[in-house]
């Protein structure tokens, strides 16, 4: 019996402190949670350019591809609001939508570590894989006013705007040689960031996106009729002296945030 009155008196004790806290004062409205960084997506697609080499040996060939970025998903939506384009709607108007009116671009540059190919038989080619060497980087650039020069063909063009991004790049892929594909998964880790705006929104990737995994398919390499020369005195390609960047490709995917 004792015990039953002592639990009806915690009980109102119980409720008169609830009913005490409300009365004090208006109540605080929750704090919304940011979405998990795992939510933001990234749509991407552009260009890669491959250094020269013997078919076959891609140990130290060095490599960068130049990416559009054309479209940020999270939870919550479109990260820079409803229908909002990543394209400067007053450059696309004079130059068409493209790599010479984004707002947000991608430079991937590095080297291959090592490669090898699965074997191949008498009715069976095999595929040609490696991965990439930890000096490779991968940087996002924010244009907020592009004027319509941009191009593949122009390095140039690629750099030119706020390095708002620089991540750690480790690549790995796999060259279907008969069906002339490829795919690739690319590993990246925050170096350093800063924080910019579009459309009214602010982003920093130190906060959104500190570790992201990139997905892509692209067509194998064909000779490029307007080769350029490597840049080696940059530190991703200085793993070896002068070299031409002799072959390009179309590539695109997704690079998915990750906890």
């Amino acid at each position: 019996m004792a015990i039953v009155i002592l639990g009806a008196i915690a009980i109102a004790l119980g409720l008169q402190l609830v009913a005490t806290r409300s009365d004090a004062g208006p109540r605080v409205a929750p704090v919304a949670k940011p979405a998990k960084t795992s939510s933001m997506v990234m749509q991407t697609t552009g260009r890669g350019r491959l250094e020269e080499h013997p078919p076959g040996v891609v140990d130290g060939v060095r490599f960068e591809g130049r990416f559009v970025i054309w479209g940020m998903s999270s939870a919550g939506g479109q990260v820079f609001g409803d229908d909002a384009s990543l394209f400067d709607e007053d450059c696309v108007e004079q130059y068409g939508r493209g790599p010479q009116c984004a707002h947000l671009v991608a430079v991937r540059s590095g080297s291959i570590l090592h490669g090898f190919v699965t074997g191949n038989g008498a009715d069976l080619k095999g595929e040609s894989v490696g991965r990439t060497t930890a000096a490779s980087r991968y940087r996002i650039f924010y244009d907020a006013h592009p004027d319509g020069s941009r191009d593949y063909e122009e390095r140039a063009g690629w750099l030119r705007g706020e390095l708002v991004a620089t991540y750690t790049s480790d690549e790995f892929f796999s060259i279907d040689a008969a069906g002339g594909v490829f795919d690739t998964r690319v590993d990246y880790s925050i170096i350093s960031s800063t924080p910019f705006e579009l459309n009214g929104v602010k982003v920093d990737f130190a906060r959104l996106a500190p570790h992201m995994t990139e997905l892509d398919h692209g067509h194998n390499p064909q000779p490029d009729p307007q080769p350029e020369p490597v840049p080696y005195d940059e530190s991703w390609f200085a793993n070896k002296g002068p070299g031409e960047f002799a072959s390009y490709f179309p590539v695109g995917g997704a690079v998915l945030a990750a906890d």
